[in-house]
């Protein structure tokens, strides 16, 4: 599943005409999707459609299997969430749609638990979720690269199952969310991660305890 697009990020809005969407709404796989949305240009802009793209991938959502609108869930959750307040209500409907699709997709279980995770990120970004839309990727990487708040110590901290020296913890309401339909659909992996990158860790250089989660979160407001 594609990684989402930190919107703090350089973007580029473009308008994709009806011959490249008519493509890749014929085909999950066609390589209209690239001309869609792919990586960054060379000069690290990323081209994302605009918002009045909503209402098709809704309808090409609905049209395709579970598996087939993994990666437009993605695209959507991306698009919605660059979106500004005015899209947002006028695109509430589609949204709403959009969302309950990749709700539905959680339930899966012949996905990978990558893929979970990248649903979850389609959720938030739906949502409007700004940090962890893009920021729970760390639990696909299986590890969290921070600065200790007190001496700026670089850490790097391993969220996989195992051993480890964090607290586990579930440090705010969305926390506990996420964790919850990680539970509820029997990913133990990813509930266990989720209990490391929301947890409280104590740097081994000046003995600081801190939250995982809001170092996370402050490094990219940087």
């Amino acid at each position: 599943m594609a990684a989402a697009i930190c919107v703090c990020g350089r973007l580029r809005r473009v308008k994709v005409d009806q011959e490249t969407l008519d493509a890749a709404a014929a085909n999950s796989i066609s390589p209209a999707w690239g001309r869609i949305w792919n990586g960054p240009s060379p000069d690290g802009i990323w081209d994302l459609p605009e918002p009045a793209v909503l209402p098709w991938l809704a309808r090409t959502c609905s049209a395709f299997s579970r598996r087939e609108r993994v990666e437009v869930l993605a695209l959507a959750g991306v698009v919605a969430l660059a979106a500004d307040a005015a899209s947002r209500a006028l695109y509430a409907q589609e949204i709403a749609t959009l969302r309950a699709l990749a709700c539905d997709g959680l339930a899966d279980e012949a996905f990978h638990d990558f893929t979970f995770v990248g649903l979850q990120q389609a959720v938030l970004g739906l949502d409007g979720e700004k940090v962890w839309s893009s920021e729970l990727s760390h639990i696909n990487g299986g590890e969290a690269e921070l600065e200790c708040p007190a001496c700026e110590s670089e850490l790097l901290l391993c969220l996989e199952p195992g051993e480890s020296t964090i607290e586990p913890g579930l440090s705010s309401e969305l926390a506990e969310r996420l964790h919850a339909e990680a539970v509820q659909a029997g990913r133990g992996f990813v509930a266990t991660s989720l209990t490391k990158l929301f947890g409280r860790f104590t740097c081994p250089e000046c003995r600081t305890t801190f939250n995982i989660a809001d170092q996370v979160a402050s490094g990219l407001a940087e």
